[in-house]
């Protein structure tokens, strides 16, 4: 597969705004930084786009150097800034009159916060399968798409769908390296209800899951796997990243190289 990196994106806090990057450190079961916080409920739920469409309406930019988060309703408001580590009950306190619950910030740097801890990593899709996507849905736009899949990595020099060669059958993943970091893909992402939420109101498109899987069937690549797996609402690869990567970086531009197919048990 002659394809490139050509997009990094981290999500400091799970479920709000993404930072885009043009290198990203790996971390353990994770990149630096991404789902480093996540916002928790007195259930000990997340408040996230699953439960509701609210965190759509926040609008975060972050400065990660300097350990801040900046956070104003995106109808209007008075913007607020915070440091990430001192100011995290002040954090807990906007958070809380903005979602009308109680809402505290937590933190993990070991890809504890993700929707699939240590099994899935990271996310990657290609710029191809967008653009498929996107031609079949033209009321999104392509920016648009990418915000409401929330993939970590993209890459380039591939046609639609053919970043789905890395993984295997539902036993067996794909090895292949991005520059310097060797990961694994497990398997496909099947969607929930997140992606038919538009991602500044968080109202949902009633009509989104239909066309998706319609454009996913028209569109499946001769020989995919993803029949394997239950169904076409499926969009991203569920990649692992080993403990011995910890350090290494991902940088745009890094090129894609198969290694061979992987037993998933054996990870």
């Amino acid at each position: 597969m002659a394809a490139q990196l050509t997009g990094i994106r981290i999500y400091p806090v799970k479920s709000l705004d993404p930072v885009e990057l043009n290198e990203a450190e790996v971390g353990l079961y994770s990149l630096r930084y991404d789902r480093e916080f996540a916002m928790l409920t007195p259930d000990g739920k997340f408040m996230n786009g699953k439960r509701s469409g609210r965190v759509n309406e926040l609008a975060a930019t972050f400065d990660l150097a300097a350990r801040r988060i900046r956070l104003m309703p995106r109808a209007g408001g008075a913007t607020v800034d915070f440091h990430l580590d001192d100011e995290r009950q002040q954090i807990a306190a906007f958070l809380s009159d903005f979602f009308g619950m109680p809402v505290v910030l937590v933190h993990s740097e070991s890809g504890q916060l993700m929707d699939m801890p240590r099994e899935s990593s990271l996310t990657l899709v290609s710029s191809a399968s967008l653009k498929s996507l996107q031609a079949d849905m033209a009321a999104h736009h392509l920016d648009e798409l990418r915000l409401r899949f929330r993939a970590n990595l993209e890459i380039s020099g591939t046609a639609a769908y053919r970043e789905e060669e890395l993984f295997g059958d539902p036993e067996n993943g794909v090895r292949f390296r991005l520059g310097e970091v060797e990961m694994v893909g497990v398997g496909p992402r099947a969607r929930c209800n997140v992606p038919p939420r538009n991602p500044f109101s968080g109202i949902p498109d009633s009509g989104f899951v239909k066309l998706m899987v319609e454009s996913r069937k028209k569109s499946l690549p001769r020989g995919s796997r993803l029949p394997l797996f239950g169904g076409f609402y499926h969009l991203t690869v569920n990649v692992f990243l080993p403990p011995a990567e910890q350090g290494k970086m991902l940088r745009v531009g890094d090129r894609l190289e198969v290694l061979g197919s992987v037993p998933l048990n054996s990870l």
